[in-house]
Parts: structure tokens; sequence; C-alpha cells
């Protein structure tokens, strides 16, 4: 499944909690119609958050997993590190010493 299927369907499944949220504050709470409306909404907006966060990582970690492998980078050695484009410096833990 490519990246904008992804994402749209990220967005779709996102809008669809929200308004499960605020259709279920509205049925089942007692108090008046704006508090229940109110309720929901901050509701369905901390999980579609929550959703949002979560489905991010997957599909980060899905294109980062892809980029790596397809740029071939490997490490072999006890200490070794692979990086892709790496113009910054690298510390590798020897006391601090920098090296480029």
């Amino acid at each position: 499944m490519n990246q904008v299927t992804k994402w749209l369907l990220l967005i779709c499944g996102c809008l669809v909690v929200f308004g499960l949220f605020v259709w279920a504050a509205d049925a089942l709470l007692p108090w008046d119609r704006p508090e229940r409306i109110g309720t929901g909404a901050g509701a369905g907006a901390v999980v579609a958050g929550v959703l949002v966060a979560w489905a991010t990582s997957v599909i980060g970690a899905a294109s980062l997993n892809r980029s790596s492998v397809a740029e071939g980078n490997t490490a072999s050695g006890e200490r070794s590190v692979a990086t892709g484009d790496n113009s910054g410096i690298i510390i590798t833990g020897d006391n601090g010493n920098v090296q480029r």
C-alpha cells in the first residue's frame, strides 16, 4: 500500500473516530446538548490525536525501513555505525573524541 493511501485511510479513520465520540456523547451523557457535544468533541479530538501519533510512527517506520534497505548501509564489527547521508558529527562514545 502506498503512502498516499495510508494517509487517506488515517484521515478517514480519524474523522470516523471523532464523529463516533461526538455521537456517543450526545446520545449517552445526561447534560445539556452544548455540554454533551463539547465533551464528545474534546474526547474525540484526544483519541484522534493519539491515533494520528501512533499511525505516523507506524507509517514513518515503514518508510524508514524501506529506505535503509534500499540504500544498503551496513555496519560490521563490535563498535561500527552505519549511516546514510550524514554530513554532521558522529560521536561514538570513545571518550568524547570527535571524528569526521
